[in-house]
């Protein structure tokens, strides 16, 4: 799980690099879903481009994601595809003690690094994805759902048809 992890402060300080880039894929055993969001049938690939800011004081973050995630239908109980594909960017920032009781909008585009200067990338990208699924998921926007009327070939008899005949 190590290898997901980029020391910032070994890539921009001691190696003086201008920018880090690279691409990853993730599996489900690397990302880690809870059950309730899907499941991972291919790798995930994720390209990302890590620069410093300007001003020195943290990091901007831009990555690319391609893949899908397997999901049941809300409506009709079918297993779909959700192509979680896209382009995002985030801010990364130390964080600092007192920063928690007065944020504002404008912190939630920021991702807060770990005191040791280190991105955990699968980190990153499992809280993406949870975040691109949606509450409830449809396999298309227009699903009627299941038929409730039309009959099974093998139906089970009903077990209170005898009590049916007993309020007669």
């Amino acid at each position: 799980m190590s290898e997901f992890k980029i020391d910032l402060k070994q890539v921009f300080e001691k190696e003086k690099q201008p920018f880090y880039k690279k691409t990853y894929k993730f599996t489900a055993e690397d990302l880690n879903l809870p059950a309730d969001v899907g499941e991972i049938k291919e790798p995930i690939e994720v390209d990302i481009y890590i620069t410093k800011n300007p001003s020195g004081e943290g990091y901007t973050v831009s990555y690319n994601i391609k893949g899908a995630v397997e999901l049941l239908c809300a409506r009709c109980l079918n297993a779909f595809d959700k192509d979680i594909s896209g382009s995002h960017t985030v801010k990364l920032k130390n964080s600092y003690a007192g920063d928690r009781e007065n944020l504002k909008i404008s912190d939630l585009s920021y991702h807060t690094l770990s005191e040791d200067n280190t991105l955990d990338v699968a980190e990153l990208i499992r809280e993406q994805i949870i975040l691109d699924v949606p509450y409830k998921p449809l396999c298309h926007p227009h699903c009627k759902g299941i038929d409730y009327t039309k009959e099974e070939p093998h139906a089970q008899p009903n077990p209170f048809e005898a009590l049916k005949k007993l309020l007669k």
